[in-house]
């Protein structure tokens, strides 16, 4: 694969990922300073799916960027094609799953708080 391509990858990869990990963070904070303190029953979860969906970006990416700078040189495209989709496909399903636990909170967020206990 060509310098070129390897930059293509790689400028995508971090675009993704940055903007990714700044909707996490910005989650993070109105979570720990909002939430916790009109409903703290319910920020928790919401701060747990929150920090499992910034660790699935962060690995993914990272394991994205492993993949394209030792399997790419070494073995092509022919290797690193479908690996990087399962890349893709374990790192779509982790997200799902903290999507999962973020809804969970929500709907427990939007039930009165007496309710929820």
């Amino acid at each position: 694969m060509s310098v070129w391509m390897q930059f293509l990858f790689a400028a995508g990869n971090l675009f993704s990922w940055s903007s990714s990990l700044v909707v996490s963070l910005t989650f993070m904070v109105v979570i720990a300073t909002v939430v916790r303190r009109h409903r703290p029953d319910v920020a928790p979860l919401l701060l747990g799916a929150t920090i499992f969906e910034l660790l699935t970006t962060v690995c993914g990416f990272g394991v994205s960027m492993l993949l394209l700078r030792f399997l790419s040189p070494t073995v092509g495209m022919g290797v690193y094609g479908p690996a990087q989709a399962l890349n893709t496909t374990v790192t779509a399903l982790l997200h799902a799953g903290a999507r999962g636990l973020l809804l969970w909170g929500i709907v427990r967020l939007a039930r009165p708080a007496d309710a929820a206990a």
